[in-house]
């Protein structure tokens, strides 16, 4: 499993295949829970970044009937697993997967009703940037919908300390969330957690 833990920054290869999988199956709980704090319109256009596997853009074109869902992950391996897990919606027009960075997407300003990060904000070079950029890329009013297996609260990190390392993952205090939204530009930031789980969602608003 070691070495798998190299991969979930930036899934590539085979062993990238196989993480992408372990991810669509692992995070469904996580994500059915995270996706209850936001209210989804049929007609929704949505952004799923850090997609990866691609199970999370299926699930939201499910809710978006009518609207089209995005997925973006700077892996070109992922994007591949993605556009095959979606196959069938992307040739319904759909869904639309694509390459790139979450600090520089690549899509207009104001064009989503709402952007969803999964599991990867760990992996963002740059976390204000990226709060920048999505918000750059929602609405007014539009909503970004962060949702985590992991928080750094004193004691997950200490506990799960060789995870974290091998993972190379960045964990934020929940506070510290709230102030970066704040500071670029976000409102109405809303933080749920799950009792007796690690497991927290946040919820902000573009103005």
């Amino acid at each position: 499993m070691s070495g798998l833990m190299d991969q979930f920054r930036r899934p590539m290869g085979r062993r990238g295949r196989l993480v992408a999988a372990l991810m669509n199956r692992g995070h469904k709980p996580l994500t059915s829970w995270g996706l209850t704090h936001v209210h989804i319109k049929p007609d929704y256009v949505i952004l799923d970044v850090g997609c990866g596997g691609g199970k999370t853009v299926n699930r939201l074109a499910q809710q978006a009937a009518s609207g089209k869902v995005f997925g973006i992950d700077y892996s070109a391996d992922m994007v591949e697993y993605s556009k095959k897990v979606n196959k069938k919606l992307i040739a319904e027009n759909r869904v639309e997967i694509v390459e790139g960075s979450v600090e520089k997407t690549g899509f207009s300003n104001d064009f989503f009703d709402l952007v969803t990060a999964i599991e990867t904000y760990y992996f963002w070079p740059s976390f204000s940037d990226a709060l920048r950029e999505i918000r750059l890329v929602l609405k007014p009013a539009g909503k970004l919908l962060m949702v985590n297996e992991m928080v750094k609260d004193g004691v997950y990190e200490i506990k799960h300390a060789k995870m974290i390392e091998q993972a190379h993952v960045r964990l934020i205090p929940l506070e510290e969330i709230r102030n970066t939204l704040l500071s670029a530009g976000f409102a109405d930031v809303q933080i749920f957690t799950k009792a007796g789980s690690p497991w927290n969602a946040v919820l902000a608003q573009k103005p």
